[in-house]
């Protein structure tokens, strides 16, 4: 067995505290590259991930939060895109626009 895979099986075994906090309590794991990007994954996707020995990260590298952040980073994100696409269509005179939609199949938000 190399140095490597027992470093990997290391880093695997010292995250699974957070993985069962992470499960129990639907949370996702957050870690911030150091160029800036941001990384979100499941306990799910991670186990995935590092069993094809991608995303070995330290668990103090990673963070517990709910991936409804992740979701209104998404949103945002999506509205920074939409903004631009249109303000280059007009600087292009091209009359095509863009609209962000949402919809929600929760009862409680249809009021």
């Amino acid at each position: 067995m190399s140095n490597l895979h027992i470093l990997e099986q290391v880093i695997s075994t010292s995250l699974e505290p957070m993985m069962e906090e992470a499960t129990a309590g639907g949370l996702w794991f957050h870690h911030l590259t150091e160029d800036g990007e941001e990384i979100w994954c499941s306990p799910e996707f991670l186990r995935k991930e590092q069993a094809e020995g991608r995303l070995i990260i330290a668990p103090e590298h990673w963070e517990l939060r709910n991936p409804a952040g992740y979701m209104s980073k998404l949103l945002r994100d999506c509205a920074d895109l939409v903004v631009e696409y249109n303000n280059m269509a007009h600087r292009l005179g091209i009359e095509e626009t863009l609209e962000l939609i949402s919809h929600s199949s929760n009862p409680a938000d249809a009021r």
